[in-house]
Parts: C-alpha cells; sequence; structure tokens
C-alpha cells in the first residue's frame, strides 16, 4: 500500500469515527428526553390513580379519636347585628342604660316612654349621638360610652339592640328612679348608684375613677364646697358631665355630700 493510499485510508477512517461519536451524542440525548417524558407520565398516571382510589372514610378503632380540624374563614363570617349589640351593650352601656336609679337623667333601656321621642327622630341621630357623644338638657352621653376603641358599626349594633328592647316592652313602660335607703356613710351611696360610673375603667376618658389620684387631685384642690356643688346640682365640663345627685334626685344633699367625702378618701 502506498503512501498515498495510507493517507486516504486514514482520513475515512476518522470520519467514519467521528459520525459514530457524533451519533451515539444524538442517540444519548434522544434516550434522556424520551426517559424524562416517561417519568412525568409516570408521575401523572400516578397522582391520578392515587385520587381515583383514594378512601372516602376512616376506620377509627375504639377508643381512639381523629383529631379533625376546621379552617374558619373569618372574613365571609357576617355576625348578626343584634348578637354583637347584646354583647356591646352588656359589657359597657348598662353601666349608665342599665342603672334604674339613673332614670331621671339616662334613658333606660327598656322604658318605652324615654325612649319613644329619640326614636322618633331617627336611627341616624341616635347613632351620631352614641358615636360622637351629645350634651343634651338632662344629661349628657360621651362618644362610644367611654371606650373609643368600639368601631362605628358596633356603636349602631349597640343602639339597634336598645331600640329593639323598647319596642319589646309595654308602650306605657315607665322605668322609676329607685331610692337609696341610706344607713351608714358615704359607702353606701356611693357602692349603691356612684360606682357605675366612678368605678367603670372604660369611661375613665370622661369620668374620674373612684382611686385615682391624678384624676382626683385638680378636683379636690377646688375645696369641698366645689364637689359638693356640683356633685348635688350637676355639672357640665370640658370632658363630660356630672347629673344632679347621680341621678338619683330622692337622695338628701347629706347624702351627696357623704358619697363625695368616701370617693376623696379613696383618692387621697
Amino acid at each position: 500500500m502506498s503512501k498515498e493510499e495510507d493517507q486516504i485510508f486514514f482520513k475515512n477512517f476518522s470520519l467514519s469515527l467521528g459520525f459514530i461519536a457524533v451519533m451515539m451524542v444524538v442517540f444519548f440525548v434522544v434516550a434522556q428526553y424520551a426517559a424524562s417524558d416517561d417519568e412525568a407520565d409516570a408521575k401523572m398516571r400516578s397522582t391520578k390513580v392515587a385520587k381515583l382510589t383514594k378512601p372516602v372514610g376512616q376506620v377509627t378503632p375504639l377508643g381512639e379519636e381523629i383529631e379533625v380540624i376546621i379552617e374558619e374563614v373569618v372574613d365571609n363570617v357576617v355576625i348578626a347585628s343584634g348578637d354583637v349589640g347584646k354583647t356591646v351593650y352588656e359589657g359597657l352601656c348598662v353601666n349608665c342604660h342599665g342603672i334604674p336609679a339613673m332614670a331621671a337623667m339616662i334613658p333606660q333601656t327598656g322604658d318605652a316612654v324615654a325612649w319613644s321621642a329619640r326614636i322618633e327622630k331617627g336611627n341616624d341621630i341616635l347613632y351620631d349621638h352614641a358615636i360622637n357623644g351629645f350634651v343634651g338638657d338632662m344629661g349628657m352621653m360621651p362618644g362610644r360610652g367611654g371606650n373609643l376603641d368600639l368601631s362605628d358599626d358596633e356603636i349602631k349594633a349597640a343602639v339597634d339592640y336598645m331600640v329593639s328592647q323598647v319596642r319589646l316592652a309595654p308602650a306605657d313602660t315607665v322605668i322609676e328612679p329607685e331610692s337609696t335607703p341610706i344607713t351608714d356613710a358615704g359607702k353606701m351611696v356611693y357602692e349603691g348608684l356612684c360606682v357605675n360610673c366612678h368605678g367603670v375603667s372604660a369611661l375613665a376618658s370622661m369620668i374620674p375613677q373612684t382611686g385615682d389620684a391624678l384624676a382626683w387631685s385638680p378636683r379636690i384642690e377646688k375645696g369641698n364646697d366645689t364637689l359638693y356643688d356640683h356633685a348635688i346640682n350637676g355639672f357640665v365640663g370640658d370632658m363630660g358631665m356630672m347629673p344632679g345627685k347621680g341621678g338619683n334626685l330622692n337622695l338628701s344633699d347629706d347624702e351627696i355630700k357623704a358619697a363625695v367625702d368616701y370617693m376623696v378618701k379613696q383618692a387621697l
């Protein structure tokens, strides 16, 4: 074999090897792609089979319990306003609107006569007074009952609840102020009447709470005569108001003074 023939042979042999190598790479890529498709199909078939063969129930051995977790969707739950209103009323409003001793100053829940004129003004007026506060001829309503954390809707629900209680009562229902028999000092008056406003922390922004030295100190500085006058005759200040004799006009001046003395003592 001549030298020229050898060169031709090696050239052809090299081309053949190169072609074979290229074909091997192509076959490898095709095989990998086919394998991946087969795996994906297998997973899909496995998922479908699992869904179709999923058991519809579970047998629980006697004595064992299965814990069931229920996800609550709160955003779509609408609570009846009557329920919310009753909760707000019993947690706050009842401290003034549920005290017969204050009936002369504050309309009591279920008092048809006291509420009729207010209901005639319409819900918008009632809502506005309850949310933003109101000072009238006989008394005042602190905005949101003194609890600024309550929303407008919660206050409206409470108003709706109280109005509904009036409509359930006989048309001639009247709640008369109760007289408080006093046999011992101002503590009896305080516990029977004053505590309903001066002992409710939710009203602290509007009414000085018993034992709150910081709230009482500027009032005490004005002297007992001023405190007695405000408690007996009533007083309207920048932040709130004090109904004369706490709304119970059956109490004597001496009984009111005794209650003032008792509260002042608690603040010292």
